[in-house]
Parts: structure tokens; C-alpha cells; sequence
């Protein structure tokens, strides 16, 4: 009997991404933005990530236009 999971039965949630990642990966820079979070993780302080959070926007702006027209509604609740 093994205690480790088969890598082929992840549960449903294992499988959902949210509207964030599923709009990175449609619409790129999903490499600025590991960069990003990496940075934040490792400093605890967005501002210590200046040059991290200017790539991700240049990247993003240049593919969509400025981030305050993104098309993602952060505050709406998800629908299950």
C-alpha cells in the first residue's frame, strides 16, 4: 500500500486557476510575473521590488494597454 497520491487523480481544485493566472497565460507576461512574486516573497516588501513590478507592467501595458484597464474584475466574487 503506498501513501503517496497517484499523479493522475488531482482533485478538481488542484486543477482550477483563477481569472488572474488564466489571464496571464492568455495574455503573457506570466515570466515577469513569477519574477515579481518571487521578489515579494523573498523581501515581504513590494516596494523592494520596484524593478521587478516596472518589468511586469511594461510587459503587460505593451500586450493591453494600461494595468487599470485590465478586463478582470478583482472584486467580483467567484460564481460555484
Amino acid at each position: 500500500m503506498s501513501l503517496t497520491p497517484d499523479a493522475n487523480t488531482n482533485s478538481v481544485e488542484d486543477n482550477e486557476k483563477d481569472a488572474w493566472d488564466t489571464a496571464l497565460e492568455k495574455g503573457g507576461c506570466v515570466e515577469e510575473h513569477l519574477r515579481l512574486n518571487d521578489c515579494y516573497w523573498d523581501k515581504h516588501d513590494w516596494r523592494k521590488c520596484s524593478k521587478e513590478m516596472n518589468e511586469f507592467r511594461k510587459c503587460w501595458e505593451s500586450r493591453h494597454g494600461p494595468l487599470t484597464s485590465c478586463p478582470i474584475n478583482m472584486n467580483s466574487e467567484k460564481k460555484k
